[in-house]
């Protein structure tokens, strides 16, 4: 058995869940049928992705996305905002190098100026370390914790670069951490390997490669795509070798750690980076797919976000009603695998409000 990173984070609770979505959907079937030509169906039913949620760009962000979802928490919940002690946002796609999302979201929904807020960049594997700290900062200030996670990488996906012109839709979702006495552990696994960090990344935009006069035409590279520079640039293969290979594994090892197996879980809430990795992934967990939720179909991957947007989606009623025990893992760009063994309701969950574009 190899070796995560473990970490145990007791006696904090999700207290409510949201997403927002983009209310502008893509047919792939029409989006992708110039560019993969009679292939189209075959890419659609390998990926899973028929449809995905789009926002106009430069006028939605996933700042955006965000505060409404918290919006619509603290209205569904008739919510406190004074409880909240910290701010933690998730993203790859922010407004603005500086200052951080974070910063603003503090700002806009009108919480206190005596609250802790920062950022994290981590793309697919986001939500599970947003997790992590939400739960260390609530455990630690004594008070509740807003972690916001979505993505706009539909902006940074080439309609001419096979290797992820239809992948790619945007989110934006709000979860509430809180601190509670007695409440079951949070139990965490990580795995991390820089050296494959080229299989998932856009190569301009930050202080490496500089943005210059050319990263906003389209260029051809040398694997096929027709891209940018201010693009995602994804070896495929890579990684699925590396999801298939470690997520497994390191599912085991949490499983191993924490003393359960697959039939003490309710759900298996996996990254929705295509379907057929979410099945092969669950097949060789021997989790029925009935316990395994997926949007990827009609949403798309928003990245970090589609963890809390598929509970959020297609749980909903049992997150208000059930206490559920939950296997999620996020894993993709770093390359990073991030999983978490938890229990997750009752507790607030208005499921998924449209932002109208």
């Amino acid at each position: 058995m190899p070796d995560f990173a473990l970490a145990q984070v007791d006696n904090v609770r999700i207290a409510g869940l949201a997403a927002c979505l983009p209310s502008h959907s893509v047919s792939n079937k029409e989006a992708g049928a110039e560019l993969y030509g009679d292939e189209i169906d075959g890419v659609i039913k390998t990926t899973g992705v028929a449809e995905r949620r789009v926002s106009p760009e430069g006028e939605v962000t996933a700042l955006d996305l965000c505060v409404k979802a918290a919006e619509r928490l603290f209205e569904r919940s008739g919510y406190d905002k004074e409880k909240i002690g910290g701010v933690i946002f998730v993203t790859s796609s922010p407004d603005f190098l500086m200052p951080n999302n974070a910063t603003s979201a503090q700002h806009r929904l009108g919480l206190s100026n005596s609250v802790a807020a920062f950022d994290i960049n981590l793309a697919c594997s986001g939500y599970v370390y947003g997790l992590w700290n939400a739960a260390m900062a609530a455990n630690s200030m004594r008070k509740h914790v807003l972690l916001l996670d979505g993505e706009t990488n539909s902006h940074f996906a080439s309609p001419k670069d096979r290797a992820t012109a239809v992948l790619f839709g945007d989110a934006g979702t709000a979860t509430l951490i809180e601190p509670c006495e007695n409440a079951s552990p949070w139990t965490f696994s990580f795995e991390t390997d820089g050296s494959k960090r080229d299989a998932l990344i856009i190569p301009e935009g930050g202080y490496r490669n500089r943005i210059n006069a050319h990263s906003a035409e389209y260029r051809e590279y040398p694997d096929g795509g027709i891209r940018r520079g201010i693009d995602m640039k994804m070896d495929g293969m890579e990684v699925f070798n590396f999801v298939v290979r470690s997520v497994p594994k390191c599912l085991d090892f949490l499983m191993q750690e924490t003393k359960t197996a697959a039939c003490d879980y309710d759900v298996l809430a996996l990254h929705q980076a295509n379907l057929f990795m979410i099945r092969q992934v669950a097949k060789k967990m021997k989790f029925p797919m009935d316990k395994v939720p997926t949007t990827i179909q009609k949403y798309g991957n928003s990245s970090s976000a589609t963890i809390p947007v598929t509970l959020a989606s297609e749980l909903h009623k049992r997150i208000e009603t059930d206490n559920l025990k939950v296997l999620a893992s996020g894993f993709g760009a770093g390359l990073s695998l991030a999983s978490v063994s938890m229990e997750l309701g009752p507790c607030s969950c208005p499921g998924v409000v449209k932002y109208e574009c």
